[in-house]
């Protein structure tokens, strides 16, 4: 699955790619979410490369979770991402991401745990790497898991909170009260 709003920083063509590879070796379907500038571009590419019938548009959508749901990989090749809050979504779905080392994507995704990191543009190392997560049940099923760890514990409302009112602290010349965040 890929979800962006297809602008040229997301990579999109690099998406198609990566899917073209993992074709040739895995029968699997390819899900873009959104709309944008470079959408009619994916759509001429896929018919081109006769992939037509395993790739589909599903437009914007309103309930990005149902989504993200129906995936086992999400793609997020982009060249630059300040934070990545669809790979965040995507964990909290229990969906590991194939990304790129770009922005705040190596912040979030820990390579080899939740997801798969490689440099911009190396499609091969993204279509092996998804490979692995749709052949290898074990690992596949170690990744969801961590993915739901990361986000509802690292990420969660109280967590971030206890970060924020830490630093208001130090700022302020107080002393830190020893408080833990209580997250599920």
């Amino acid at each position: 699955m890929h979800i962006s709003n297809f602008r040229p920083v997301k990579r999109t063509q690099d998406v198609v790619e990566v899917f073209r590879q993992v074709q040739e070796q895995v029968p699997a379907k390819l899900l873009f979410v959104g709309e944008g500038p470079d959408l009619p571009k994916m759509q001429w590419k896929i018919n081109d490369l006769g992939l037509n019938d395993k790739v589909h548009f599903l437009g914007k959508q309103d309930d990005i979770a149902q989504v993200i749901s129906m995936a086992d990989v999400l793609m997020l090749p982009s060249e630059k991402e300040s934070f990545g809050l669809v790979a965040l979504e995507a964990m909290a779905c229990g969906v590991p991401t194939i990304g790129s080392q770009a922005g705040g994507i190596p912040e979030l995704v820990l390579h080899g745990k939740t997801g798969f990191l490689s440099a911009i543009g190396d499609t091969q190392s993204m279509a092996e790497n998804t490979i692995r997560l749709l052949t290898d049940d074990r690992l596949a099923a170690e990744f969801r898991e961590a993915c739901l760890q990361r986000a509802h514990h690292d990420f969660c409302n109280d967590a971030i909170r206890h970060e924020y009112e830490q630093i208001y602290y130090r700022v302020l010349g107080r002393e830190v009260p020893n408080l833990k965040p209580v997250c599920g």
